[in-house]
């Protein structure tokens, strides 16, 4: 009979996942996921003060995410490429969001005076766009498919990606 560890405190998470930073393969429970989420959403919030130096530390907390997601995901079953596929799919949607703006907005950096109707029309071009409509709702799609994956249990039994930190007999 399979019995469940009792959920992690607050250090042993953090402790768990710094033993982890750049592994992709194995499980992680949902309490080391959640805690070292936490913790990252507060510590972006804080650097976001930082002009410069807070940005490129947010990005590189974020950055030392994607392994902790993936062995998420794999405690609950799932393949880590379904982070991959959220992230490509938003990357693009954003890439398309950038360069139409970019494009709308590049006749405001020579000098001439802004028209506000002008900007609300270019903004409304840009939104309706079918293609950002697309890439929108499938970024938006995946990232509530990803959510319940990372709020799942974790599997009982042993699977693909290794044994369930979780339960032992």
């Amino acid at each position: 009979m399979m019995t469940a560890k009792p959920q992690l405190t607050f250090k042993e998470a953090l402790a768990e996942a710094r033993g982890k930073l750049t592994q992709f393969n194995g499980r992680s429970r949902r309490s080391e996921f959640w805690w070292c989420a936490l913790v990252v959403f507060i510590a972006n919030y804080v650097l976001n003060i930082i002009p410069i130096f807070g940005s490129l530390a947010a990005l590189v907390l974020n950055l030392l995410m994607i392994p902790l997601i993936f062995r998420r995901l794999h405690d609950s079953g799932h393949s880590g490429w379904w982070c991959g596929a959220s992230m490509i799919v938003g990357g693009i949607y954003s890439a398309i969001l950038m360069g139409s703006l970019f494009k709308e907005f590049i006749g405001i950096a020579d000098g001439s005076e802004p028209d506000l109707s002008q900007i609300l029309s270019s903004l409304t071009e840009v939104f309706t766009n079918p293609l950002a409509l697309i890439f929108g709702l499938a970024s938006f799609v995946l990232s509530i498919i990803l959510l319940v994956f990372l709020l799942q249990d974790s599997k009982v039994e042993f699977n693909k990606y290794g044994e369930s930190p979780k339960y032992v007999e």
